[in-house]
């Protein structure tokens, strides 16, 4: 099947659930020519599987049951719980410091439960903001962070993040609804910030640490360099939604995800493996059938 061949479409939100195979995968090299940015993706891995319950659990009340973009939000974000769970297994299997910040992320959201289900939906609607913010900041840099990875573990997250961008939206009608739940907003964006960004930053690094590239300048150069040009993207987005008029839905999308998701085929319920290919600043789709990804 060629790159360009058309899969069938669906209409709305969709959930995706997809298996990965990790077998003969380095989980912990995953990304050869750039083991520091998969240091910090590889910490926010870790910090999924306790964070998207926390937010499926704070956003389901809020939720009608005849809301049918609620509920494939809801298995959206189980589905990447599920997927971040299973990298995890193999990742902690190989690091003592991946085992420890697992341990340190169920604790964070373990003590999140104890706050009010306004602040838990408003933190879970500063969660999605923070995470569509990431997926733009991404899918600019697609070749400069994802060239030369392992494709499976690019598609586990650019899968995730282009998902992040269809449901943008879907948390904050229901957040916005709720007056409590606004006037937490502040509060709960400030502490996802801390969560999230402060969670992959220390786990980023600390990842970093315990490899043999430690030593290289150029790579620590680079790391401040993602930084610094992640802050120019998330920090005016979180800075725009304090206002009340804010609404997702003026924010454009990164428009390679938006087309990469529509190449889903929900007959077979496969999902195409990411390629870095090409040399012009875009990603290319792969489609190679005895390599694709099926759900689950």
């Amino acid at each position: 099947m060629s790159a360009t061949s058309a899969l069938p479409r669906s209409d709305g939100l969709t959930a995706r659930r997809v298996a990965f195979d990790w077998s003969g995968v380095e989980v912990d090299r995953w990304h050869a020519p750039h083991p520091e940015f998969a240091a910090g993706a590889n910490a926010i891995s870790l910090l999924m599987p306790h964070a998207e319950p926390f937010v499926i659990a704070a956003v389901r009340p809020a939720a009608s049951p005849s809301d049918a973009e609620a509920r494939e939000w809801i298995r959206q974000e189980a589905a990447h719980a599920a997927a971040h769970r299973a990298f995890n297994t193999e990742l902690t299997s190989r690091s003592r410091v991946a085992r420890g910040l697992d341990r340190l992320g169920a604790w964070m959201f373990r003590r999140l439960r104890n706050r009010s289900d306004a602040f838990g939906l408003a933190f879970a609607a500063a969660f999605e903001l923070v995470a569509f913010a990431s997926a733009r900041w991404a899918e600019a840099g697609l070749q400069k962070y994802f060239r030369g990875a392992d494709e499976t573990a690019a598609t586990l997250f650019l899968w995730h993040l282009a998902e992040e961008v269809e449901h943008k939206g879907v948390v904050h009608e229901l957040f916005a609804r709720d007056a409590n739940a606004r006037r937490r907003y502040p509060m709960a964006l400030l502490v996802a910030f801390v969560a999230l960004i402060g969670f992959t930053v220390v786990g980023g690094l600390a990842l970093f640490c315990s490899s043999r590239h430690v030593w290289n300048p150029v790579r620590w150069i680079r790391l401040v360099g993602w930084g610094v040009s992640l802050a120019f993207v998330l920090l005016p987005v979180l800075a725009m939604s304090l206002s009340e008029r804010f609404d997702p839905a003026s924010l454009v999308d990164p428009p390679w995800m938006a087309a990469w998701l529509r190449e889903y085929d929900p007959v077979t319920e496969t999902m195409p493996l990411w390629t870095a290919a090409g040399g012009h600043g875009e990603g290319q789709i792969a489609k190679r059938s005895a390599r694709r990804l099926p759900s689950v």
